[in-house]
């Protein structure tokens, strides 16, 4: 009977644990974040890059030199959270669940495997976009990839439009259209080997 009792005592209390933990951002969540992928972290852009005001390039360094931005190695999350374990503010089950996600960035780091992020911004693969270039020229990541540092999970940004300069081409965000008003705007290169292989 006792076993029983705390069977049940400690499954209540793993449910519990897990309710908290899967609530740890998506509570928060708006409904243009619903439609961003579930990552294997609950990873929050509007905490880091908003309230904490992390600098895009400390994560994705490799943007300001290479033709990919790059989701951050594990060792650069554990530049930080080798010694910050929890949130630091926060009611005791929000604190409970950052740990819990802090935790999961120790184990990927002790087992020496990548975090398996889900890819949320992709180009056709005749297109390149070299992140260097743009970083270069002065053009902030939002440009592109939308206020994120609003975002507690990221998505897909939309920004249809149709312009007679871009020919009336279908123009949402990563799309022909949308990349070409934006080097038109920007005497940025127009010739289609600038961007097509």
């Amino acid at each position: 009977m006792r076993a029983t009792v705390l069977l049940s005592s400690i499954c209540a209390l793993a449910l519990g644990v897990s309710i908290v933990h899967a609530g740890l951002y998506e509570q928060e969540l708006t409904s243009a974040e619903e439609a961003g992928p579930r990552q294997p972290i609950s990873f929050s852009h509007k905490l880091h890059a908003g309230e904490l005001k992390i600098d895009c390039l400390y994560c994705h360094g490799a943007a300001e030199k290479s033709q990919a931005a790059t989701v951050p190695a594990v060792s650069v999350c554990m530049g930080c959270h080798e010694h910050v374990k929890q949130r630091q503010t926060g009611s005791a089950a929000e604190l409970e669940a950052s740990a819990a996600e802090i935790a999961k960035i120790h184990a990927y780091y002790e087992r020496g495997e990548s975090i398996p992020w889900v890819r949320i911004h992709n180009l056709p693969e005749h297109v390149q976009f070299k992140h260097f270039k743009h970083v270069q020229a002065g053009l902030e990541c939002q440009k592109c990839h939308g206020p994120v540092e609003t975002m507690n999970r990221v998505y897909l940004v939309p920004d249809t439009q149709n312009t007679a300069r871009t020919f009336y081409l279908p123009s949402a965000k990563l799309e022909m259209g949308w990349c070409m008003e934006c080097h038109l705007d920007r005497a940025g290169p127009d010739d289609c080997a600038a961007c097509h292989y």
